[in-house]
């Protein structure tokens, strides 16, 4: 990462960076505002269990075809039900993870946490640095 440099910062490159920011974080926002809606479906024992789960991945609803109490075990019924719903959670992410795509667009490409976060430390260390450059 290039070295920053606080002095050649401009006021309009940081009216820029405040625009981009205040545009993004609406972006953020009206997506967020959409996120209560989104459910995830899925499904198991060749559709014979199904699971429906809430965008935060609380179990919403979980439907049992009769027949699997005559035709399975415990476990075996079990195994379905959770596989059911982590299918379900794994869909509900997705539609999450879509969304946010969307808000970002290709000009934001894909956002990494915690590469965000160490090409923060990495500015606030090179500005730290250039300040105790300045005082001496």
């Amino acid at each position: 990462m290039p070295e920053f440099d606080p002095a050649a910062v401009t006021p309009e490159d940081l009216e820029k960076m405040l625009r981009r920011a205040e545009e993004t974080m609406a972006k953020l926002e009206a997506a967020a505002d959409g996120f209560h809606e989104v459910t995830g479906e899925g499904t198991a024992a060749d559709g014979k269990i199904q699971a429906t789960v809430e965008s935060d991945g609380m179990v919403k609803e979980i439907r049992l075809d009769p027949r699997t109490l005559r035709t399975m075990g415990v476990e075996e019924l079990a195994e379905a039900i959770v596989a059911a719903l982590r299918e379900a959670q794994l869909s509900a992410r997705g539609q999450l993870e879509a969304r946010l795509a969307a808000v970002q667009g290709e000009e934001l490409g894909s956002f990494d946490m915690g590469a965000a976060g160490r090409g923060l430390e990495d500015i606030q260390s090179s500005f730290l640095s250039s300040l105790r450059t300045d005082s001496r």
